[in-house]
């Protein structure tokens, strides 16, 4: 079985999904810290990236370790 990482503005999806990441991933250590300093509200917001950090982090894993071991192609 061939799977196909899909290409978007001359890049492998996987490589945007990690610059997606590292952004949410910001978002959620700045979001941990101001409600730490008492900015409780944050919460719901905190917790909403939290699961798209997953989300984000599974497709990303999913085309990075089948590039990597299973000889998934660019295309």
């Amino acid at each position: 079985m061939v799977v196909t990482v899909p290409i978007v503005f001359d890049k492998p999806l996987n490589i945007w999904l990690g610059l997606v990441l590292l952004a949410l991933l910001l978002l959620q250590a700045t979001s941990g810290i101001l409600m730490v300093r008492g900015r409780r509200s944050l919460f719901a917001y905190h917790v909403l990236n939290a699961g798209l950090i997953a989300m984000v982090l599974g497709v990303h894993a999913f085309y990075g370790i089948g590039i990597w071991f299973f000889d998934f192609r660019y295309g």
